[in-house]
């Protein structure tokens, strides 16, 4: 078997593609700066180079569109590579024992036809966007009508209504050729051809079957789906949206346009509810109507609604809407012929999420934006919890199910049931005999916690005889989850009885957690990684549930759980990294990158891996970053756990905030390192009269718990600052790692300061980040191939780390764009005096770090700061 692949294809062209040194040549919407052309430099070679890029450049420097016009240059200069060769641009399959020239003409054949199918595409794609471009011109026409108030507005709209008569380029068909090509060939030859164009292989067969070549794309993904409608937004600004295709995917929860099921809500049940409106046998009037069984007409016409225009998910659904097509599914037909495919996280990092998606990373570029996250976001996609509850359920449905179906059941079927009810079995022993145990022992149920490693809990559920690759296997192909949940729906929904309700206890009736086999079988899954890559926890979880009898009254109930938890992100995300061409880890704050590395791609060796770390677009002279250590009374301020209770010291950091927000004009933003320390600081500066004194010179707003009303209070801070009666300004008392310390910008008046309060270090206590230091310092060992004198060093590194991008994520809240100005307040001892914290923080902020050990220092140099920018201004 012959592969031939981008890279193979380009070292026989020896076409190296180069970064172009016309800054021109990138599209950049406006005049780029510095940092923003070296950033498009830089991303065009990685990708062609094939390498792994971590790129660092602060919000406010244009990072997205420096993404957007170096990836999609290269993109477009590949494909004028490919296209000028006499090489296919697709992953292309063959018999290498056959002759030369009929691989060739195999090759040249498939070129050829694939050149045809895009070249109808980009008509229907043409079609589409002459319509919608006409029914733009047709909106605003209506819409100056409606305001033009007689003022003599003359539009003739017979110009436009007679476009839809215009009729389609029409192709002669003595334009194509359709005489058969070598006449003179022999029979023998000409069945060796005939078995070329009928190639068996399954992946070239679905490609050939599906009708159009698979482009070489850009995967681009992010946190949330507001940060990739804002993606979205960006490449609009761009040349380049004029002709690239895009499509953006995302849940049926975002996407599904069947209002019976989007009143579900709960994306488990929309999931199940939608494939069930697709089971074969389902009768015409209760299979969903958007989904066409024989006409695909209408999918394939979303199809090129989509590729015609760059489009948000908004807009993706409000087409399936006018078109009737689904719009989950029809984005997913999309795939293939785009260019550019905009997703969220989830969806790319878990292998079974891609594969149901249809996404293939081979030879293609993935780019993943606001990647600081990515560490913790593949750690919690890939820890899974059960509770002793949710089994029990799960395995009596399941025995309701193999009673109803063992006659016509298969012996492998049943097999297999049976195997997964002897792992049920296992698993509410386990638990039972743990809680039990607890119960005898008498102590807290907070505080009690088994840590096994893989082998160990596999050897305490006595299933050796098991082979939970072989059942893994069964649960994917089988998709027993699925028709479990199906069959439970019908039997209860018939019966108004639930299947296990004889076998429930208290807090089984009143648990919160969904009852599915898919759950379990994820766990099952866990069980299947390296014996390092993570840890099995026995524990408890506490959940309020209600008392019969008690109108509105709830107690407290402890419900056993087992919880496998991630230590190893890496062999998560290698499939990523040896598929892709190219990986882009892309974020405002990635430092510290020695710490991503480490945890991602350890195995990468130095020469695939590059770096790129840009500075401030804004002059140095517009930030003023500063250390402190002393308050106005001298007293030593540092926010050890031991010293956060103590009263002189809340009183000192209150004493410094009313004199910072004397001398800091507009809005200042405060980081506080826990609700809980926000929440004591608060009360004690209301008994001390610390707020009244602070609301002389700033209304205080400060963040809820409760994300529902962030928005709200913001808008408040925002109106405040911005109101013509309020020249003082406003102050926001924040928590990392809150709503407000990631996402949310604070440019100009907004955030005029930020302070940082301590350093937020995580809960040594924690089960979870016991464990997690513990692993970083065994690998680190066995990375450096013997003992290491300071064994607890590698935790220590990986504790702080931690620490740190929390800080760096809410101090980069500050300065938004080139005109902005800001001062950085870092107020604890341990910034002054541990270089190690220093050197954490992001280049562009620590290139320019004052230290200040009196508090009197600080006040001139925050001062005559905004005094320069006030005598600028004016």
């Amino acid at each position: 078997m012959v592969i031939l692949d981008v890279k193979q294809i380009t070292e026989q062209n020896n076409s190296v593609l180069l970064p172009p040194t016309d800054i021109t040549a990138y599209n950049f919407p406006f005049q780029p700066y510095n940092i923003q052309v070296e950033f498009m430099k830089s991303l065009y070679q990685v990708i062609e180079e094939g390498k792994v890029g971590i790129f660092e450049s602060p919000t406010g420097t244009g990072k997205s569109l420096s993404i957007i016009c170096g990836a999609l240059k290269w993109l477009k200069d590949n494909e004028e590579r490919y296209s000028s060769s006499n090489h296919v641009n697709t992953t292309w399959t063959g018999n290498p024992n056959e002759p030369s020239w009929v691989l060739e003409y195999s090759k040249n054949k498939k070129r050829q036809e694939d050149l045809v199918r895009k070249q109808e595409l980009n008509k229907r794609i043409q079609m589409i966007r002459k319509k919608e471009k006409l029914e733009r011109q047709k909106a605003t026409y209506r819409t100056k009508k409606d305001h033009s108030n007689g003022l003599g507005l003359k539009i003739d709209k017979r110009d436009y209504d007679m476009e839809e008569y215009l009729v389609e380029e029409y192709q002669s068909d003595d334009d194509s050729e359709n005489h058969e090509e070598n006449d003179n060939m022999s029979a023998q030859v000409r069945e060796l051809l005939k078995s070329l164009e009928n190639f068996d292989d399954n992946k070239d067969a679905r490609e050939f079957e599906e009708g159009e070549p698979d482009e070489i794309k850009i995967y681009y993904c992010s946190r949330t789906h507001s940060q990739l409608t804002q993606f979205v937004n960006e490449l609009r600004k761009t040349v380049y949206a004029e002709d690239v295709k895009c499509v953006s995917l995302g849940s049926r929860k975002n996407l599904c346009i069947n209002e019976e099921v989007r009143k579900l809500k709960n994306i488990n049940r929309i999931n199940e509810r939608c494939l069930d409106m697709q089971k074969a046998g389902k009768k015409p009037e209760k299979r969903c109507p958007y989904i066409p069984i024989r006409d695909k007409s209408r999918m394939l016409d979303y199809r090129d609604h989509v590729l015609a225009s760059v489009r948000d998910i908004e807009e993706l659904v409000d087409i399936g809407r006018k078109l009737n097509a689904c719009s989950y599914y029809g984005t997913r037909k999309s795939i293939r012929q785009c260019q550019i495919v905009i997703l969220p996280y989830n969806l790319l990092l878990q292998k079974s999420s891609r594969e149901s998606m249809g996404i293939s990373l081979k030879n293609n570029i993935v780019i993943i934006d606001e990647a600081h996250n990515l560490v913790d976001t593949v750690t919690s996609v890939h820890t899974v919890q059960i509770d002793l509850p949710q089994i029990v359920k799960v395995h009596s449905q399941l025995n309701a199910y193999l009673d109803r179906y063992k006659k016509r059941l298969l012996g492998k079927n049943i097999m297999y049931i049976q195997q997964i009810l002897s792992l049920l079995d296992a698993l509410i022993k386990c638990l039972t005999s743990f809680e039990k145990k607890c119960e005898e022992k008498g102590k807290d149920k907070e505080e009690i916690y088994y840590i096994k490693s893989v082998n160990d809990f596999l050897h305490l559920l006595k299933i050796g005889d098991l082979n939970l690759f072989k059942i893994e296997n069964y649960l994917k192909k089988s998709q027993i989850a699925r028709k479990l949940n199906g069959f439970i729906d019908k039997i209860e929904s018939r019966t108004g009885v639930e299947i296990h309700q004889a076998q429930q206890t208290s807090y089984e009736k009143n648990s919160s957690t969904l009852p599915s086999l898919s759950q379990i079988e994820a766990f099952f899954m866990s069980l299947t990684n390296g014996n390092q890559d993570g840890r099995v926890i026995l524990g408890f979880q506490q959940i309020s549930v209600s008392v019969e009898g008690k109108r509105g009254g709830t107690t407290t109930k402890y419900v056993p759980i087992i919880k496998y938890l991630l230590l190893n992100p890496s062999n998560q995300f290698k499939d990523i990294v040896e598929d892709a061409r190219s990986v882009i880890l892309a974020g405002g704050t990635m430092e510290p990158t020695d710490d991503l590395i480490g945890q991602l791609i350890p195995y990468l060796p130095p020469q695939r891996l590059s770096k790129f770390s840009c500075g401030h677009i804004i002059p140095p002279e517009n930030l003023l970053t500063l250390t402190l250590s002393e308050g106005p009374m001298g007293g030593t301020l540092e926010f050890t756990f031991e010293r956060r209770g103590d009263i002189k010291l809340i009183d000192e950091l209150g004493q410094t905030i009313v004199n910072l927000c004397n001398i800091i004009p507009d809005g200042v933003v405060c980081f506080f390192t826990s609700y809980a320390y926000l929440e004591q600081v608060y009360k004690r500066w209301e008994q001390n009269g610390i707020l009244e004194r602070i609301r002389k010179y700033k209304m205080i707003f400060r963040e809820p718990r409760e994300t529902r009303l962030v928005d709200k209070v913001l808008n408040e801070y925002d109106l405040h600052i911005h109101s013509s009666n309020n020249k003082d300004g406003a102050i926001l008392l924040c928590v990392v790692g809150g709503k407000v310390s990631e996402g949310i910008n604070f440019s100009d008046r907004l955030g005029r300061g930020v302070i940082m309060i301590g350093l937020p270090f995580a809960n040594l206590t924690s089960v979870g980040l016991s464990e997690k230091m513990k692993f970083m310092n065994q690998i680190g060992e066995s990375s450096a191939g013997e003992k290491s004198s300071n064994p607890s060093q590698h935790g220590k590194e990986y504790y702080q780390n931690l620490c740190m991008k929390a800080v760096n994520q809410s101090i980069g809240r500050a300065i938004r764009h080139q005109k902005d100005y800001a001062t950085i307040i870092l107020i604890d001892k341990r910034f002054n005096t541990n270089n190690q914290i220093r050197q954490k923080l992001p280049k562009w902020i620590k290139q320019n770090v004052t230290e200040c050990r009196k508090f009197g220092q600080i006040v001139g140099k925050v001062a005559g700061f905004f005094k320069n920018k006030k005598d600028i201004l004016t």
